[in-house]
Order: C-alpha cells, then structure tokens, then sequence
C-alpha cells in the first residue's frame, strides 16, 4: 500500500499528530512519514515523551523506525507485524506525560483478543497533558460505555521536573466495539474531587478539599472528595474534578506550582466545571478530540456535543480520515454546543501487515 505522509505542522501541529498518526500506522499496517514535526513549537522535533510514544507503538507491531532520535524532525514508521497483545514496560526517563503514552497505545490493546499488562513510568501530573486521574475517572469510563475495558491504577505520582511516575494498566481481552451517542448528556450521576499532594503537609490538600466544598456549596453542588497523598520523587499538588452524566462525561484538572496558593489550584476545575455545565455539552473540549480515533473504529455512527471546536479536534479528524474510510460531520449551526457525527470503520484489525 501508499505511504502515507503527515505534515506534522499542520493545524494545531503538536504531540497529537505523532501519537495519533504512529497508532493508526500499527492498526492499519500502513507505512508513515511524518514530516515537519512540531515545527511551529519553541522545541520543535521529537522530545522524549513522543519518542516513547513511538517507540512504545512500534514494539506492539514489530514497527522499524527511522529518524526516530531526539530533535528530529522527520520519521518513518514501517510496521512489520499485525499489533501484539503482551506484557509491556515503558520508560519516558523524564517527566514526559505518561498519560499521553498510555492513549497511544490503549486503542491498539484495546482491540485484541487477549489481555495485556502495561507499566509505563515518567510523568502522570505535568503541564498540557491530561492527569492520570483523569484517564482514570473520565477517559477510560467513557471508552468502557464503548465495549473497551481497561483496569488502571497509579501507585507513584509523578511531577515535573523528576517525573518518576508510574501507571499500570490491564488492557483489553473482550473486544465488543460500539458506537456511542453523547448528545443529550442526562442527569448528573457523579462529580468527583481528586485532590492530590505529594511530599506536602497534609493542610495543602485539606486546603483544597475545603475551597471545593465551600464553591459547590455556593453553586449547590455535592461533590465526593477523595484525598491522594502518593509517594513521588519531587513536591507537587493537583486537582481533577471529574463528571458523570447519564450519557456524558468531562474532566477539569490544575496543577500547583511554586507560588500558587492551594486554594488557586482547587477553583480553577470548579470554574471550568460550572463553564462546562451552563453549555450544555455533553463532553468537555479534551475529550471531544480523544474520543475520534476509538470512534473511528466502532462500527456505526457516533455522537457527541462539545462546548466548543478546537485545532486538536479538526487535526485529529483530519489525521484520522488519511487512514481510514470514515465519515464526519461538524454542526456549529446553533446556539448551544457544536455536535460531531462521525461514521466509524468496520476495519479488521489482524491479518498481515500492509495488508490492503
């Protein structure tokens, strides 16, 4: 089959394009060359979280790479073999987001026969990217409603800079791919505090569970606390507020950082969350986009409302469409939350490797 070549400048020109575009080479055994990578970026090339996310999709399918090196700015991905469920182990060696790994291969796993077991260490809470806990409580519920099951924990957090983190997750060994419609998101089943410290006195997170409780108070909320005091190799504190409706799902996270006062850190979900409710979505922004590529192979049209449509989300699609005979639709028409529609493939997953 034709290479195919990604401008990997192109649209919001980040981390999404590699990671995306390296897991549907694996899926579809199709040859990739990515060009221009992260060329608008202030470090542009590949640094070591989407180094890892390369590395770790080419083990699951016997992958040879080139130009795959530190700073590079150009890549070939050839698979040599359909995606093998396992045991894998992945080191980021920095506090590169172990998050956006685990969403590299997830979808891959997620579509085998059999189970696998993966550990992957660096990162869980640093700057954009989203938080273990919300691949926890938002990401990995919302794929389960989609017949894709994964169990996950955290035993060590991970900040920047050390990182040292570490996730493990049980992936796949039931495929059962459906669409999903989150439209109309329904009542308010949950909403979740996640508050977590690492080498902090324990009034840091105290702090923060009493800023939540007295912002729901005023907007008359509940929201169930639960309080992580993890072990980790730096100091650090974050906060994840993670909803779920009857047919939606959203996540709001802030990380602390020198000088910014605990209570700072905890309002900032809460703000996010009330943006999100008075929209009338039924997914936040982040979501929206993750939700494309797992869609993308659910046979059936899938749905869903989101407050708004980000660079992330069209590049995705974009990405998405020079792999796989999808369809979609963006409806930006009316005065509430723009709705995707995407038609997904009934692509086989097995069978050999440039396989038409």
């Amino acid at each position: 089959m034709e290479r195919v070549t990604v401008d990997g400048s192109y649209g919001e020109g980040g981390g999404q394009i590699i990671r995306t575009s390296v897991s549907l080479s694996a899926l579809t055994g199709r040859e990739l060359e990515v060009r221009n990578v992260r060329a608008r970026r202030s470090k542009p090339g590949l640094q070591a979280q989407h180094l890892t996310a390369v590395r770790a999709a080419a083990s699951l399918c016997g992958a040879e790479t080139e130009g795959a090196d530190p700073g590079s700015t150009r890549f070939v991905f050839r698979p040599g073999a359909p995606v093998s469920a396992g045991s894998y182990r992945f080191d980021i060696g920095t506090a590169g987001a172990t998050n956006l790994v685990a969403q590299t291969i997830f979808v891959l796993l997620a579509h085998q026969a059999e189970s696998s077991r993966v550990v992957i260490t660096g990162g869980t809470h640093v700057p954009h990217a989203p938080t273990a806990d919300y691949l926890e409580a938002v990401y990995l519920p919302m794929l389960l409603r989609a017949g894709l099951g994964a169990e996950f924990a955290y035993p060590r957090a991970g900040f920047f800079p050390k990182g040292g983190g570490q996730l493990e997750m049980r992936i796949g060994g039931s495929v059962t791919a459906r669409p999903l419609d989150l439209t109309d998101r329904g009542r308010l089943r949950s909403l979740t505090a996640y508050v977590v410290t690492a080498n902090l006195p324990d009034h840091v997170a105290d702090r923060g569970v009493a800023t939540i409780e007295q912002f729901m108070r005023g907007v008359g909320r509940d929201a169930r606390m639960e309080i992580r005091r993890l072990p980790a190799l730096d100091a650090g504190a974050a906060v994840c507020l993670a909803a779920e409706c009857e047919s939606g799902f959203a996540g709001f996270s802030s990380l602390g950082e020198r000088g910014k006062p605990m209570e700072k850190v905890a309002e900032g979900p809460c703000e996010e969350f009330m943006a999100w409710w008075k929209s009338g979505a039924a997914v936040d922004v982040h979501l929206a986009d993750q939700l494309v590529l797992p869609m993308a192979l659910a046979p059936g049209e899938s749905r869903w409302t989101t407050p708004r449509v980000t660079d992330h989300l069209r590049t995705v699609l974009w990405l998405v469409e020079k792999f796989l005979p999808i369809r979609f639709d963006i409806d930006e028409s009316g005065r509430g939350p723009a709705t995707v529609a995407l038609h997904g493939s009934s692509l086989e997953l097995c069978g050999e490797p440039n396989r038409p």
